[in-house]
């Protein structure tokens, strides 16, 4: 009997632990990506007029992409603040690109969020908020 009481400590404290480690706190490089951000340019043009709306939705570090109210991507996201601009791994896990990482820079400046990524699978990082061919510049606005 005693012994099916430690069996049973110790299973419920592992399972405390367990529970711990998936609340990790989030970093807080994620606190000001927060919410829903409407994208008003896509490589230098206006989404307006592009016959629908398209948002990038955050929450702790998941992301979703929707648009007109689809959501046509989701997965994870890692943040390295430690760098200038920050750095941004998108980790597809649901849409046409799951299974691929995809690399980018992003900047977050009041109340809006620029985004640079290469293709999906590409192992080079943009480096700068320049447009460049092959590779996908977003603005976005924080939705009220």
């Amino acid at each position: 009997m005693k012994r099916m009481a430690m069996l049973t400590a110790v299973v419920l404290m592992s399972a405390g632990v367990m529970a711990q480690d998936a609340k990790k706190p989030i970093d807080k490089a994620f606190a000001p990506l927060q919410g829903t951000w409407t994208i008003t340019t896509f490589n230098g043009q206006s989404t307006e007029g592009m016959g629908g709306s398209s948002a990038l939705v955050i929450k702790d570090d998941k992301y979703q992409q929707v648009t007109n109210g689809t959501v046509d991507e989701s997965g994870s996201l890692k943040l390295d603040a430690t760098k200038k601009p920050m750095t941004i791994d998108l980790i597809i896990e649901e849409g046409n690109d799951a299974g691929k990482l995809q690399l980018g820079i992003i900047e977050v400046t009041g109340d809006k969020m620029t985004l640079k990524l290469n293709v999906p699978s590409a192992t080079t990082r943009p480096t700068t908020f320049e447009a460049e061919e092959s590779q996908i510049l977003v603005t976005a606005t924080k939705a009220k």
